[in-house]
């Protein structure tokens, strides 16, 4: 079970013009993903009653990973679980993967015991270096661009939110700093709750 804590936050600006400014301040490039992610919750969850994050923290998440750079293929399912704070930050998170064959098969049982398919979110992730710091800018297809940033427990410079944070505002990179835990599962979830309320 993985337990750091991450920090999502908006990129200033188009993304090739921050991928463009990760390298100039000496960032190297170290991984390359394509995310196909199913979200899949209750089939007696009533979508009108919950709030999204109620519904987000429902969900089962279908994951296949083109790793462009390893040339493979991952699939797994997910469950995530996120404590928060009343302002919205995320105190805490865990997450759980079972590695699986098939996405379409994973999809079909998991409707078989009573889930049903309530969004698709594809992004086109870039893994970035640069000394202690690790990051990946995040495109989400129809969406926001956005990077993600985790906190090291055996790197005292960044073993916390606010020092990872801190960390970034020195490199004095265009991000929005405004709201460091972006949730783009609510974001995309109240995208489509709107089109269809």
């Amino acid at each position: 079970m993985k337990t750091n804590n991450e920090i999502t936050l908006k990129i200033i600006g188009d993304i090739q013009s921050f991928k463009h400014e990760l390298e100039k301040k000496g960032y190297i490039e170290t991984g390359h993903l394509i995310l196909y992610d199913t979200f899949m919750v209750p089939d007696n969850l009533d979508l009108e009653k919950l709030s999204t994050r109620e519904i987000i923290s429902k969900s089962i998440i279908i994951r296949k990973v083109d790793d462009i750079g390893k040339k493979e293929i991952r699939q797994d399912i997910s469950y995530k679980f996120k404590k928060y704070a009343e302002n919205g930050d995320i105190l805490e998170q865990k997450s759980t993967r079972l590695k699986i064959i098939d996405c379409q098969e994973a999809e079909t049982f998991m409707k078989v015991i009573g889930y049903k398919k309530i969004m698709n979110i594809i992004e086109e992730d870039f893994d970035y270096q640069k000394g202690n710091i690790s990051l990946s800018t995040k495109d989400v297809y129809d969406g926001d661009k956005m990077i993600e940033a985790e906190t090291q427990e055996d790197n005292p410079s960044i073993n916390s939110i606010l020092k990872l944070i801190e960390a970034l505002k020195a490199e004095n990179l265009p991000l929005d700093f405004e709201d460091c835990f972006i949730k783009k599962a609510e974001v995309e979830l109240n995208k489509i709750l709107k089109r269809f309320s």
